[in-house]
């Protein structure tokens, strides 16, 4: 590997692990919306019986909410394996 890719690869690393932050970022922030979600339907429920609207509307934010978070801890699970790989594969450069 000569010192053009090396250079490439490391930016390319650098760019991966900054966007994965972001991921983490937006997998926190679809947390709180399933959290939300949930005192959203729970108000909605458990609330006087004319505001099934709440509930709906609460239950639709859990679920989209957890869907997402599981989507994105998708993507950082193999965005870090992605990560791994490029770094051993630099160390190896390194190396030889």
């Amino acid at each position: 590997m000569n010192a053009l890719e090396k250079d490439h690869l490391f930016i390319e690393t650098n760019m991966q692990i900054k966007a994965l932050r972001k991921i983490s970022e937006w997998k926190r922030i679809a947390m709180l919306i399933s959290a939300i979600g949930v005192a959203v339907a729970y108000a909605g429920i458990a609330g006087s019986p004319s505001r099934p609207f709440l509930g709906i509307l609460g239950i639709l934010l859990t679920f989209v909410g957890a869907a997402a978070a599981v989507i994105m801890n998708l993507g950082l699970k193999n965005g870090r394996r992605n990560v791994e790989k490029m770094i051993n594969l630099m160390e190896k450069g390194r190396k030889s």
